[in-house]
């Protein structure tokens, strides 16, 4: 947007402040946006979930608990490449590893709790 657009644009808001009071303010606004801890978490969240594989291991994982080998098979890939969306997935906390002898088999945070609870 050009800064006449812009002048326009908040004219007829008619709010009665500068074109740089205007952005002054919605920048300090968007900078406690960016710094929220909330908001990190969501984005964690949402770039976890964005990529098509890692939203079918999750909801894999919400039916069954599986280890990497499984979910590698499944998927016909490699463990690393398995390893790899698990990671950004525990990062985002969205699941949990819970190693078992030799193997981590890998849950929904909401499918250890209910195993944890019954």
């Amino acid at each position: 947007m050009t800064e006449d657009r812009l002048k326009n644009y908040i004219e007829t808001l008619e709010i009665g402040t500068t074109c740089k009071e205007f952005l002054d303010i919605n920048k300090s606004i968007l900078n406690q946006i960016k710094d929220d801890p909330e908001f990190v978490n969501q984005l964690k969240i949402h770039n976890a979930l964005s990529n098509n594989k890692r939203f079918l291991i999750m909801k894999i994982l919400e039916r069954k608990a599986m280890c990497t080998c499984a979910l590698a098979k499944l998927f016909e890939t490699t463990d690393g490449a398995i390893t790899h969306h698990l990671k950004i997935l525990e990062e985002a906390g969205l699941i949990i590893g819970k190693k078992q002898g030799y193997y981590t088999i890998y849950y929904t945070k909401e499918s250890l709790i209910e195993q944890i609870t019954v």
